[in-house]
């Protein structure tokens, strides 16, 4: 057996504490959305929610104004797909930007 998930420990996420992040980083970005659906204010997670959404349409329409191109910087475009360069990628629009490295002396 490759990897048995009944004896598996979970292994929570290791993130920068919320000062350190830019503001665009997700957990910052929707830490105000988070906490109030987590205390079940729904009203405020839906003010908080549109007020994300409405910044980001507005960046949108002065960056489509100005004719400028927005270039994700952790992500990057899926080109590919069946018969392209990147045949068997991801059906995504957008994945991931980095290298995948293996550690030595880990078993792979």
């Amino acid at each position: 057996m490759f990897f048995d998930a009944q004896r598996a420990k979970h292994t929570p996420p290791q993130v920068r504490p919320l000062e350190e992040q830019d503001e665009r980083e997700s957990q910052k970005l929707w830490y105000k959305t988070a906490q109030a659906v987590k205390d079940r204010n729904h009203e405020l997670a839906t003010d908080e929610k549109t007020k994300i959404e409405e910044t980001q349409r507005e960046e949108a329409a002065t960056r489509a104004h100005d004719g400028v191109e927005w270039h994700p910087r952790l992500f990057r475009r899926v080109r590919g797909g069946p018969g392209g360069s990147e045949e068997g990628s991801e059906d995504l629009e957008w994945i991931i930007n980095a290298q995948m490295y293996v550690l030595s002396g880990c078993g792979m």
